[in-house]
C-alpha cells in the first residue's frame, strides 16, 4: 500500500524485483527505525538476501528512476591474472608496514604516519584496480599473522563497503587510513594477555578492552594523524544500541567510518583463526552480522557489505551436495549464487583431479545429478593448504570448464 507521504510502498519480500530500491526492513515484525539512505536491488542473490531476513520491507515508489552513480570508479584492467602480482606486493608491503608500526608502538617509538597514509592510499588504488584480488588476500588466512593481517584485511574491506557505498576517493583514503591504524592500541597490551590461548579473565578481559582507549590516545599524541582515525580506534567495539565498549555510545554518537569499520571488523574476527578459537565460514560470519543490524551493526551498512562481498568469495572452500569439495576461484557478477569452483577433493574427501566447474552453467556429477554448493567449509578442516593453491597461481590459471 503507497503511502504518498513519505512516498514508499510495503511489499512482501517475494515481490522484490532486480532494480527496485529498499529504505526500510522490517526485522522481528515491527518495523525498523532505521531508513537506508538507498539499498538498490542489483542481483537475484540481493533479493534471496533479503528474504532471508525479513517478510516485509518498504520500497521507494521512484524506484524506476536511474539510480545515483558511484561517486569512484573502479579503474580498467586488463585482467585478474595480469594484474594479481602487483597487487599481492601491495598487499605483503602494507601488511608489513603495519607490523613495523605495531612494533614501533610497543617500544615506544615514533612512527612515520606519512608511511601509513601513502599504504592507505596504495590500498584504494589497488582494490580501485582488482577488487577480486585484493578480496581474496583477505581470505588466505594466518594466524601467527594475525594482528597485523587483521588490520590489512580491515582495511581492505573497509575500502570494499565504502567504495560500495559511493564515498568519494578522499574518503576512501581516510577510510582506509582509519581502519590500517583501528587495533593500534593493541601494542599496548601485554603479550601474555594478547596470545594467551585460552578464555581470558575478568580483569584481563577489562586490560584488552582498554585497547580502545590507548589507540586513541596514541592517534592524537601523534603528529599529522586525522581525528577520525582516533575516533574509529576509540569507536569500534561500540554498538548501535549502546551497549559496546569503551563509552556504551549509541548511533547518534557514532561516525560512519566507526560503524564501517565495526562490521568489517567483525567479520574479519570471525572467519580468522586466533590462538583461542578456530575462525568460522563465510556465511556464518554473515549470519552473525544479520543477526546484529540494529543492535550491534549498521542495517544499511551489512547489506551493503553482503552486497559487495558475495555469498562466496574467492578462496572459500565449498562442499557440494554430493560431497565433493572445490575452492571458489571467480566469483559471478550476474549471479553471486553460482560462482566457479575448482574441484579438488571427491565425495570422500581425497585428492581428485582437479576441474573447473562454472556454475552459471549446468554442470553434471557422475551420478548425473546437477552441481550444488551445500555449504561453506573451513580448509583446515580436509587438510587444504590455500596459500598452495595461492602460489602455484590456482586462482589466476586458465582451465577448461566441465559440463
Amino acid at each position: 500500500m503507497p503511502d504518498k507521504e513519505n512516498e514508499t510502498t510495503r511489499i512482501h519480500v517475494y515481490e522484490l524485483r532486480i532494480g527496485m530500491c529498499i529504505c526500510r526492513l522490517e526485522v522481528g515484525g515491527e518495523e525498523s527505525a532505521y531508513m537506508f539512505y538507498r539499498f538498490d536491488i542489483k542481483t537475484q542473490a540481493d533479493i534471496q538476501a533479503i528474504q532471508s531476513i525479513c517478510d516485509y520491507v518498504l520500497i521507494d515508489n521512484n524506484w524506476q528512476k536511474q539510480a545515483i552513480p558511484q561517486q569512484v570508479k573502479r579503474k580498467e584492467t586488463v585482467g585478474f591474472a595480469a594484474s594479481f602480482e602487483q597487487v599481492a606486493q601491495t598487499y605483503l608491503e602494507t601488511g608489513n608496514l603495519i607490523k613495523n608500526v605495531m612494533d614501533d608502538v610497543r617500544l615506544g617509538k615514533p612512527f612515520s604516519v606519512k608511511a601509513v597514509k601513502e599504504a592507505a592510499a596504495q590500498c584504494v588504488d589497488k582494490v580501485l584496480e582488482n577488487s577480486d584480488a585484493m578480496l581474496l588476500l583477505t581470505q588466505l588466512k594466518h594466524r601467527d599473522q594475525y594482528t597485523a593481517q587483521h588490520s590489512l584485511n580491515v582495511c581492505v574491506l573497509a575500502i570494499l563497503l565504502g567504495l560500495e557505498l559511493g564515498l568519494s576517493g578522499d574518503d576512501l583514503k581516510t577510510l582506509g587510513l582509519c581502519a590500517l591504524l583501528h587495533d593500534i592500541g593493541k601494542a599496548k597490551i601485554p603479550l601474555e594477555i594478547l596470545n594467551k590461548p585460552g578464555r581470558l579473565e575478568d580483569d584481563e578481559l577489562e586490560i584488552m578492552h582498554k585497547h580502545t582507549e590507548f589507540g586513541r590516545d596514541i592517534l592524537m599524541s601523534g603528529p599529522h594523524i586525522v581525528p577520525e582515525a582516533a575516533n574509529v580506534a576509540y569507536g569500534h567495539h561500540e554498538h548501535l544500541d549502546g551497549t559496546g565498549y569503551p563509552q556504551g555510545m549509541e548511533k547518534n554518537s557514532l561516525s560512519h567510518f566507526s560503524k564501517i569499520v565495526t562490521i568489517v571488523d567483525a567479520y574479519d574476527a570471525i572467519t580468522s583463526d586466533r590462538v583461542y578459537q578456530q575462525g568460522r565460514p563465510h556465511l556464518t560470519a554473515l549470519d552473525i552480522l544479520v543477526r546484529g543490524m540494529y543492535t550491534e551493526f549498521d542495517a544499511g551498512f551489512v547489506m551493503h557489505f553482503i552486497n559487495c562481498i558475495g555469498f562466496y568469495p574467492q578462496g572459500n572452500l565449498v562442499e557440494f551436495t554430493n560431497g565433493e569439495v572445490g575452492i571458489v576461484v571467480e566469483q559471478n557478477k550476474n549471479d553471486k549464487l553460482k560462482p566457479k569452483v575448482l574441484l579438488i577433493l571427491d565425495e570422500r574427501k581425497t585428492a581428485a583431479p582437479e576441474r573447473l566447474l562454472d556454475l552459471a552453467f549446468n554442470s553434471y556429477d557422475n551420478n548425473g545429478m546437477p552441481y550444488k554448493i551445500g555449504k561453506i567449509v573451513r580448509a583446515q578442516d580436509y587438510d587444504v593448504n590455500l596459500d598452495r593453491f595461492h602460489h602455484e597461481r590456482k586462482f589466476t590459471r586458465s582451465y577448461e570448464i566441465v559440463g
